[in-house]
Order: structure tokens, then sequence, then C-alpha cells
């Protein structure tokens, strides 16, 4: 099988070594092909090359931005898509049941996967023009995305706990609390409703912190439309509780002051005023509207399918260690 390895080197986890060990791995079963990237973008450009050139299955070796720009770079095509991960959170290849930041266990599982002949097809969601896989957001979310880009430096040493620095930040010094500027305005003409943020999940968990599912909106499903969280109040007591809900083991699928319209096809958010705008965990700057919409089966991934994504594996040593001496 033709395999094309997307890898951005400025992933977090990044190493020559650790990409030549995956080269090597997939190389022992497959034909492969390696296109880096040099700047931002630049992987949506290769993966479409690769489906110009021919490869049957396109992987992504970086965060969620790279896994973000090679599936924009696959929209349309049937090549599927595979993980190795690479970057220091990757909350797709998670969601779907998948190693993450575990470059060998993930490449190991990608081969089991694409021996076993594994393949799903999931929904995306569109926003502003941009396919992403797990989230977006405008408001506050976007402000925590921007205020830890800002620290890159910060984020590589100190991981998540960046993120928390970061909403802490947002919320007690750099967010106004008291006037909602955002509203949600729906297809079907229900009525708008207003809120100070939304967050938009095609999938669960919306992220991770650690080890720990970050879940706001747990009822969103790669098989359904997306998930709407509006924010309709910046109370620290409120919001304190709800996002304490939202790290338990079962959080709810609403709380007081934060309704969650499940399964929308088609949505607008406005502001009157521009807000910060992150989609797949990337910030792409400040907008006074966004557009929304699902696309249903849009992308193909191999990955295990949603009986099979909670259930623990293990990869084989001699499968790992294949092709890496």
């Amino acid at each position: 099988m033709r395999v094309v390895l997307v890898v951005n080197p400025g992933a977090t986890r990044f190493t020559g070594r650790l990409r030549d060990r995956v080269v090597r791995a997939l190389a022992a079963e497959h034909k492969v092909e390696v296109y880096q990237t040099s700047h931002a973008g630049q992987a949506t450009e290769l993966a479409r090359a690769a489906v110009v050139g021919g490869a049957e299955v396109v992987a992504a070796m970086g965060g969620d931005g790279t896994v973000n720009e090679v599936v924009n770079g696959l929209a349309g095509a049937a090549v599927p898509l595979g993980l190795v991960g690479g970057g220091k959170t990757n909350v797709f290849a998670r969601a779907l049941g998948l190693p993450g930041s575990d470059t060998p266990r993930a490449t190991a599982r990608l081969l089991e996967l694409l021996t076993a002949g594994a393949r799903r097809r999931i929904s995306l969601g569109m926003a502003g023009g941009r396919r992403f896989t797990f989230g977006a957001g405008l408001g506050l979310d976007g402000a925590i995305v921007r205020e830890v880009e800002r620290r890159r430096r910060a984020k590589q040493l100190y991981g998540d706990h960046t993120y928390v620095a970061a909403g802490l930040k947002t919320l007690l010094v750099g967010y106004d609390r008291d006037h909602p500027h955002l509203t949600v305005h729906f297809d079907d003409r229900r009525p708008a409703m207003s809120g100070f943020f939304a967050l938009v999940g095609n999938g669960d968990p919306f992220t991770y912190l650690g080890p720990r599912a970050f879940r706001p909106t747990p009822q969103a499903s790669y098989e359904l439309g997306l998930d709407v969280l509006v924010g309709q109040s910046m109370s620290g007591l409120a919001i304190t509780r709800a996002i304490t809900g939202m790290l338990s083991p079962r959080p709810r699928s609403t709380y007081p002051s934060f309704p969650v319209l499940h399964d929308q096809h088609g949505f607008r958010l406005e502001s009157d005023i521009p807000l910060p705008f992150q989609l797949d965990g990337e910030y792409l700057g400040d907008r006074t509207s966004v557009a929304f919409e699902h696309l249903p089966a849009a992308l193909t991934v191999i990955a295990p399918s949603p009986e099979d994504r909670h259930r623990s594996w293990r990869a084989a040593p001699s499968r790992t260690a294949r092709g890496q001496r």
C-alpha cells in the first residue's frame, strides 16, 4: 500500500530520529513517501498533492493543527487519513480511541488497523469555510487559545498547566464578563440565543487536560451533527461548577446558564465586537461572524469502530521494534 506521511517538524514532540523510526516501521510493510512541511498551511497543500499523486493513505505526524490541515487537504477525496501522533495533546486521535502523543505506539496501531482493513467514516464540521475535526469556538476558549499561543515557550515547558494559567488570566483580567456580545442564529429560524461565548463540539471529548477528558458537549458524536454550548453566564461560581462537572467521569449533558444544543446542522455565531476564534485548538484571529455547517460522513479515518473505541490496546513489542533497530 502506498502511504504518504505528512510530517510537521515544528510539532511539539518532533525529532528527526522519531520521524525516521516511524518511516522504518511503516516501510517494513508499505511503500512510504515523506512530505515534510516548512511553513503553516503547507500540510493542506501536501495532502492535496498526495491525493493527486495516487496515495492510498495519507498519514499525519504532528499535532491537531497539522491533522486539521491534512484533513482540509483531503476534502472531497476518498483517501483515508492515518494518525501517528507527534503533538502535545492529539485530541482527535485520542477521541477516536487511538494512542495520542506516543508516536511509536500510534504507528504500531496504525499498522495493525491497516492490516485489518479498519476504516471509520466520520462527520466533520465546517466553520468559516474551513473543516474541523473535534471542536471550535468563538469567545472565551478562543481567548484562552490565543493566550497560550502567546506563551509558546511556556507551553513546551509546562504543557497543560499553561492552559490553566491562560484560562485564569483570561477570566480574571482579559475578558468582558459584563456584556454578552455573542448571538447564535439558527438556519431553521428558531429564536436566536445570546451569550458571552460558544463552544462547538463535533465529537467527544472537546479536549484533554493531561489524562483527564474535558467534556462540555458529552453527547457530541462523529456520526451526528454539531453540538453547541452557549455560555450565558460569566459568574465565577457558575463557571467553576460547570468546569468541575465537565472534567468529571460522568459529565451532565447541560448545566445551568450553559445550555447545550444537540445535533445541529447549520447555524451562525455573530458578535457586536470582534471575539477570538479557535478551530481544532488553533487561534485563527478575532471574528464578528462565523458560519457553521455539519458535513456528514465527510472523512474516512484509519480507526477502530465506535464500539471498540474504549477498549484498551497494547502495542506488541515485536511490532513496534520492527524496522527500528
